[in-house]
């Protein structure tokens, strides 16, 4: 039986964009980017190399994409309420203890551990707060998930700014003590008091509708063929879930090994670093900028279609790149911001078009630990290949080549057949299994 709805002058779904919005901003600084800003400090205090601390991210990485699977099926089974509130107060805790680290060794268990919170976490690993908005949305689910995950851009770009002047006012290990009590402070009661698993839960229907509008909704737009759910057994058996897969998988090893060796590249062929900072905050504002146009434009067009052509975009960024010179750089972080606008609305929106809101916590959470272990390997690899003594253009444009077929796989994907065994039946299979 239902809970009574939640009384609001508008549709609660905003509710769980606002809360979404807010933990991709608020977790931040647990993301690569604004890691480095710590970087310089953290390696005067505890005496390490620039390849030592680097394993810091990995370590993250391989976590994140081992708990991904676990908490997929929680947030189907039990909601993203509880859970999240947990999930904070890991990822504070974990934060906390950074300030406090004597050795490298301390970093690597505490980054390692930080990854089991779900929280911070790009690639595909954005599940607590991606899963919840598109649970509550269909007709309106592009620009609700944009919107949500607007604050990851804006939580990058601000507080790059706000980490560097925490670093050097009351420094690195105080700005980790401030970061953990933002954290938990705020996702704790947040989580507790506002967040919810579907509108079903409490009565509703998603965006807002009645019983009989809501009953007639597709997974993409009104007039649509009525939402269809597949299990996570089910979605592995189509040849889309495993398109999607592959293509995100190229996307994040393409990705993750630009952004470790496009700075020192920049700094080789001497580029100003005031002019490579200012190129690179630009990338989250034109991402923000993007994903809001891309999260409406999933609402009239094929998603395939949004997908594919950010990987086009992706691939274009690689051209600047070709090139030396201070207008190339930027020309490089625009167009980059775009398609990782387009990529980023298609991995969001995608799971829950064609595979239906029931299980998406389940299939991205098996989705995951591929994307994310891709972008792990991807940073060694081209930092090995670049040692070794592989030019860097080369690298560009295999990663561009990688980019673009990864947005032309997407031309391929189809929303698969409906599943010839209801939802609830095959999971109750699967339970017993």
């Amino acid at each position: 039986m239902a809970a009574p709805p939640v009384r609001t002058p508008f549709f609660y779904g905003w509710v769980i964009v606002a809360v979404s919005f807010w933990a991709n901003w608020i977790t931040a600084p647990l993301n690569p980017v604004v890691f480095s800003i710590f970087i310089v400090p953290i390696r005067a205090d505890l005496g390490v190399s620039l390849g030592t601390l680097a394993w810091c991210i990995t370590a993250r990485q391989v976590s994140a994409g081992i708990s991904a699977p676990v908490l997929g099926h929680l947030v189907d089974r039990f909601g993203p309420r509880w859970l999240g509130v947990a999930c904070a107060a890991w990822a504070g805790a974990c934060l906390a203890g950074l300030s406090f680290a004597p050795n490298i060794w301390w970093m690597y268990a505490l980054f390692f551990v930080s990854g089991f919170s779900g929280f911070g976490v790009f690639g595909g690993g954005q599940i607590l707060t991606g899963v919840p908005p598109a649970n509550w949305f269909i007709v309106k689910r592009g620009r609700a998930v944009s919107y949500a995950m607007t604050g990851g851009g804006l939580g990058t770009a601000s507080w790059v700014i706000i980490s560097s002047l925490l670093v050097t006012t009351i420094g690195w290990r105080a700005a980790w003590l401030m970061n953990a009590a933002l954290i938990a402070g705020t996702l704790i009661p947040l989580y507790g008091f506002l967040m919810r698993r579907r509108p079903e839960d409490v009565g509703m229907h998603p965006d807002g509708a009645d019983a009989v509008t809501a009953a007639s909704v597709g997974a993409a737009h009104a007039g649509a063929a009525p939402e269809v759910n597949f299990t996570l057994r089910q979605s592995m058996r189509t040849s889309a879930l495993w398109l999607i897969t592959i293509a995100f998988m190229l996307h994040t090893f393409a990705t993750n090994g630009i952004l470790f060796s496009r700075v020192p590249y920049w700094t080789e062929l001497g580029i100003a670093p005031s002019v490579i900072g200012l190129a690179v905050a630009s990338d989250p504002f034109v991402v923000m900028l993007f994903t809001l146009v891309f999260g409406y434009l999933a609402e009239r067009y094929p998603l395939r279609l949004i997908t594919a052509s950010g990987g086009v975009w992706r691939a274009l960024s690689m051209l600047p790149m070709l090139w030396p010179g201070s207008a190339a750089v930027f020309a490089h972080n625009i167009t980059w911001g775009v398609g990782s606008a387009g990529m980023g609305t298609g991995q969001n929106l995608v799971i829950p078009a064609y595979f239906g809101r029931q299980a998406q916590g389940a299939i991205r959470g098996f989705t995951s630990p591929i994307m994310i272990g891709a972008g792990a390997m991807s940073a060694p690899i081209i930092g090995a290949l670049i040692d070794g003594g592989v030019a860097h253009q080369l690298i560009f444009a295999v990663a561009g080549a990688m980019m673009f077929s990864a947005g032309a796989i997407f031309l391929f994907v189809r929303p698969p057949r409906v599943p010839a065994v209801t939802p609830p039946v095959e999971a109750a299979r699967e339970a017993s299994a």
